[in-house]
């Protein structure tokens, strides 16, 4: 190794290789942090380094491809705190793949992930509605469920809407503390006017809390009409079919 030039505020040029605090193994080997001030770039060749870490990172890179077996940010998580994205649309986001080969955090829309597997391996948790498809696409059925405190009495219960069904089956709990009572409901419409019928009626105790229920077209859903003895809740579990 060689010095050939050297002097304050000129160039320094080294025929050999160099180590600042250990013997080096490659052009340039240091044993402690570097440090690139602003405006300072790295262009060409390799960085290697056993670990690589600093309390920030800003910029841009604008070198290869990152690539390895694992990478950990943050020991185990990426997280999106502060991000704009997280900022305008809240929790619940995922990293997305774009088709340009950048990431983003999004929501996942209706229909956007799609699982080729025919079964499920174990327990099915589902917030909110089951939808079923036809094999053209058309919606087959919907499986909902309806809950309303209801007042001795006359109570509507809105279900689903009057447009997207031709028929529903309903499994109706009506509970008031220690009472039970159970029935099923099948019903249909031909946009102007509902039938039903109500069979299996099952009580846990000699009164019913059920007095009757009728079913009718509202401006928009099918409604139960549920008549009760006393207050309790109604829990409705429904499959429109289409």
């Amino acid at each position: 190794m060689g010095l050939l030039k050297v002097h304050p505020g000129g160039s320094n040029f080294f025929l050999g290789d160099i180590g600042i605090g250990v013997v080096p193994n490659e052009r340039l080997s240091v044993a402690g942090n570097i440090s690139v001030l602003s405006g300072g770039t790295i262009t060409t060749g390799n960085l290697s380094a056993n670990s690589l870490s600093a309390a920030n990172y800003f910029g841009t890179w604008q070198g290869d491809t990152l690539s390895g077996t694992k990478i950990s940010v943050e020991g185990t998580e990426i997280k999106s705190t502060g991000l704009q994205p997280f900022i305008e649309k809240g929790a619940d986001l995922y990293l997305k793949a774009s088709a340009d080969g950048t990431a983003t955090w999004d929501h996942i829309q209706d229909g956007e992930i799609n699982f080729s597997n025919t079964e499920v391996d174990g327990n099915l948790t589902v917030r909110g509605d089951i939808i079923e498809y036809a094999a053209d696409g058309i919606v087959y059925s919907k499986t909902s469920v309806f809950s309303k405190a209801l007042t001795s009495g006359v109570n509507t219960l809105n279900t689903f809407d009057k447009t997207q069904f031709k028929t529903a089956k309903y499994v109706i709990t009506l509970a008031g503390g220690s009472n039970r009572t159970a029935c099923e409901v099948l019903v249909t419409h031909n946009g102007t006017t509902a039938d039903g019928t109500t069979y299996g009626i099952v009580d846990a105790q000699a009164t019913s809390l059920l007095t009757n229920i009728n079913v009718s077209v509202g401006s928009s859903d099918i409604d139960l009409i549920i008549t009760v003895s006393s207050n309790c809740t109604a829990t409705v579990h429904g499959v429109a079919h289409y």
